[in-house]
């Protein structure tokens, strides 16, 4: 599943690291349209999380995971068509829209499964650790290679790479063992998901859980949608600047990740998650300090170092909330609620840039705020957390 994660996300990240960038400066659109239109697309992603967590209850994860990746890649491929040929924006927006549905199959699934899989507390620390070391992975060579490519090629050209390195993780899913076996249980009724959202909504501990991970979406989102834009308008960096920030967010989370485990082990996830929300925090506030490449890698440096240590525990502390026989359920639930905290990100970063762009540390200022309330509702998190879990020991011991 790692090796899938990282073929895939290098080929996502050839292209899409620059999308806001092709839109905005390239096309000339206001950077709030690009925001609305990216707000429509992450809502259709978490509209399909919560389907398809519940689904792969139901009919197993491997079906899911698989078929989304290979439709996924005809999908970018079209896009790339697209761009080549300077397509209405509206036509663009439509496969945006697909795109990220498609990705929403993916993701939350293949999270519950690695939970499904893995079921010592210590060793899915280790096990989400090494998802997102592989997500980097792609991370590190994928934008790099994409800003390079597009000094050679014209934009539009390596979308047809990034279909290919999608095609490829899909073949890679196909030898996956389901840990999931196809139930009777007929299909959830869209009343049914939101009576699922309603009662965790109505659990203090989930709840938490759920508020925390919207801030969280919606602060570091701005590192792939307002950061590019801001490093290219703002400062003047080349896009190619901008691929080689993304190689060192990528590069550094492969040196930190195994050292940030150890640190999760020994303080524990309740200890870490608000504390790596406020590094977070600073790391985007420091953005608005710097000036040129080197500031933005200091930043970006900063920005790691809160999610090395934030991914891994956040994913953990999912899997520790959820009830077994629904993981895909509550994966989908978050991953539902993460995906409106990433579809509101660029609408609120390119209303940021239209209006306080030039004031640097007031832009930055304001996305840093965001994250000191997400380490507050992490913190209350982690009070009711310990308590939670004496009750589920309890609970499996009786059994």
């Amino acid at each position: 599943m790692a090796f899938a994660r990282a073929i895939h996300t290098m080929g996502l990240s050839l292209v899409m690291t620059f999308l806001g960038i092709y839109i905005v400066e390239t096309r000339g659109y206001p950077a709030w349209l690009y925001g609305l239109i990216a707000l429509a697309a992450n809502v259709g992603q978490s509209l399909s999380s919560a389907w398809a967590g519940d689904l792969s209850d139901r009919i197993g994860r491997r079906p899911l995971i698989t078929t989304a990746l290979f439709v996924r890649s005809g999908v970018i491929a079209l896009m790339g068509t697209q761009i080549a040929l300077d397509a209405p924006l509206w036509t663009l927006a439509l496969n945006m829209i697909a795109s990220s549905t498609l990705r929403g199959c993916f993701e939350p699934v293949a999270y519950a499964l690695v939970a499904d899989v893995v079921v010592d507390d210590d060793q899915r620390i280790a096990a989400f650790g090494l998802q997102r070391m592989a997500a980097n992975l792609g991370w590190a060579v994928g934008p790099a290679l994409g800003g390079i490519a597009t000094l050679v090629v014209p934009y539009g050209v390596v979308f047809y790479a990034a279909a290919a390195g999608m095609i490829a993780a899909g073949v890679v899913t196909m030898s996956l063992v389901d840990p999931v076996t196809r139930s009777s249980r007929p299909p959830a009724a869209p009343r049914e998901l939101r009576r699922a959202f309603v009662e965790a909504v109505r659990d203090p501990l989930l709840r938490l859980l759920l508020a925390g991970t919207f801030l969280a979406a919606l602060m570091q989102t701005q590192m792939f949608s307002t950061f590019a834009i801001f490093m290219t308008d703002e400062l003047g960096l080349t896009k190619a600047d901008v691929g080689l920030l993304y190689t060192i967010n990528g590069a550094a989370v492969l040196v930190l990740q195994v050292p940030a485990l150890a640190l999760i082990r020994r303080a524990g996830v309740g200890t870490v998650l608000p504390w790596a929300s406020l590094l977070d925090a600073i790391g985007f506030a420091l953005v608005g300090v710097g000036a040129g490449f080197t500031g933005g890698a200091v930043a970006i440096l900063a920005i790691t170092c809160g999610e090395v240590v934030f991914a891994p525990a956040h994913q953990t502390a999912i899997a520790e909330s959820s009830d077994p026989a629904r993981r895909g359920r509550t994966y989908g639930i978050v991953a539902f609620t993460q995906m409106i905290g990433i579809a509101a990100a660029p609408l609120l970063g390119g209303v940021l840039l239209d209006t306080v762009g030039q004031h640097h540390l007031l832009l930055w200022g304001a996305i840093a705020a965001v994250g000191v309330a997400q380490a507050a509702c992490f913190a209350a998190f982690a009070r009711r957390r310990a308590p939670h879990k004496i009750a589920a020991a309890g609970t499996a011991a009786r059994v």
